[in-house]
């Protein structure tokens, strides 16, 4: 179901919301560490129930390192929809050289010229997702009196 003026906003099942994954590369990475949220823009590629990065050593790899736990938010527009994805779980950098090797083979590349040679896997422990309607603004009410 598409939403609409009567039902602005539809919420997504899993099925629908890896489908949006998959055709979307742009999202931000929430962690938190010492009770400090940072959110970082990451290019990511949806496969296999699962989501993975390519970053760099520094602050995000670091911060993944000491707290797996993360979000990851992407979203995207159509003619008369907006739709948002939360995937929320478990991140790892990956360790092995197979693990390693199967992520070079995806079609995931930096989006910068700097040099990111570790790899994160996402997998998720839960994915939820949502359709908003757009139309035209409300009309504001003048409550100045």
């Amino acid at each position: 179901m598409l939403p609409d003026a009567e039902h602005p906003t539809v919420i997504l099942n899993e099925a629908e919301c890896w489908d949006l994954l998959l055709g979307a590369s742009l999202g931000r990475l929430a962690v938190s560490v010492h009770d400090t949220p940072e959110i970082f823009p990451v290019n990511f590629l949806a496969y296999d129930k699962k989501i993975m990065i390519r970053t760099a050593p520094g602050e995000k790899l670091l911060q993944l390192t000491i707290n797996g736990s993360v979000a990851l938010e992407t979203d995207g527009r159509s003619s008369s929809s907006v739709w948002s994805v939360v995937v929320k779980g478990q991140a790892r950098q990956l360790q092995s050289g197979a693990e390693i090797e199967m992520a070079e083979k995806l079609a995931l590349r930096p989006w910068t010229s700097s040099v990111k040679s570790a790899f994160v896997e996402i997998v998720p422990s839960q994915v939820t997702g949502r359709r908003l309607h757009t139309g035209p603004e409300l009309e504001r009410t003048d409550l100045s009196g």
